[in-house]
């Protein structure tokens, strides 16, 4: 038999809050969270140039954090009160 998991049922977990959505992205401040690989940082960029472009959005902060590390206290307090959302890097 195979057991088949369905995502949209929680499986013995607390509730998660998710953020609200914003009614618009027209001038949100970007976060970015840059984790080391090769390149994270620049399609980082690229993609906040992109939202800036036709959005209005700015990129405010950038953050480097090594790879599968979580946030320090310190880069959260960076990002907090300064971007309205965060982008996660990717690289290679």
């Amino acid at each position: 038999m195979i057991d088949l998991m369905d995502p949209t049922i929680p499986v013995g977990r607390e509730q998660i809050d998710y953020a609200p959505r914003p009614r618009s992205l027209n001038g949100l401040r970007i976060g970015l969270i840059e984790n080391t690989k090769t390149n994270s940082e620049a399609v980082l960029r690229k993609v906040a140039e992109k939202l800036a472009a036709a959005h209005g959005m700015t990129m405010e902060v950038l953050v480097h954090k090594p790879q599968r590390a979580p946030l320090t206290d310190s880069q959260l307090a960076a990002l907090k009160g300064k971007a309205d959302f965060a982008i996660t890097g990717v690289g290679d």
